[in-house]
């Protein structure tokens, strides 16, 4: 199990030459801390034009050492309930629908999910793979057949609407780290 200095070593191991960690605050919980990090010049001067902006701190795991880099799309309050939710768990998630109650109101849900596919299309020999959305009819088709996968890859901003899905009734499903499935066509 680590401590908070080991914490607090292991992010500064991948901080770039002019940043460094900043020593408070540090906020604890029983599952690790999370660490800010600060251009030096920042540190040193507590002048605003030297401070970087964009980062949400890094999470460490006590148990594992994993780090998590939180975005700055959220407060720390709203990142700590989406890792407690286990929404970064993993890095690349699938979702599988197993059971349909509503079909109109689950595929509006997984719409809410901007989920795209891959139809690999060639064009003077070279093999192109653009991602495009999902339409409704293409998600109703989809579910006739259950189970039925799509491959989500990171729920960090997905995880309100995943939220959503868990409080309706119009669908079951589950959430599983990816294993190599993609959405092609």
């Amino acid at each position: 199990m680590l401590t908070k200095s080991d914490a607090i070593a292991a992010v500064r191991k991948t901080l770039p030459p002019n940043f460094d960690v900043c020593e408070e605050p540090v906020i604890e919980r029983e599952y690790g801390w999370v660490i800010f990090s600060q251009t030096k010049r920042y540190i040193e001067t507590n002048d605003p034009r030297s401070m970087a902006l964009g980062s949400g701190g890094t999470l460490v795991e006590k148990n594992t050492g994993r780090l998590i880099q939180f975005g700055s799309a959220y407060s720390i309050e709203k990142n700590l309930k989406i890792y407690e939710a286990r929404y970064l768990a993993h890095d690349d998630f699938d979702l599988v629908v197993t059971a349909i109650k509503n079909a109109g109101e689950a595929v509006r849900l997984l719409g809410g999910l901007h989920i795209t596919y891959i139809k690999p299309e060639i064009r003077n020999e070279t093999t192109w793979r653009i991602a495009k959305a999902y339409s409704a009819k293409q998600l109703r088709e989809r579910l006739n057949q259950l189970p039925c996968r799509f491959n989500l890859g990171s729920l960090y901003f997905r995880w309100d609407t995943l939220e959503r899905m868990k409080n309706s009734s119009s669908l079951l499903f589950k959430l599983t780290a990816n294993t190599g499935f993609r959405n092609e066509i």
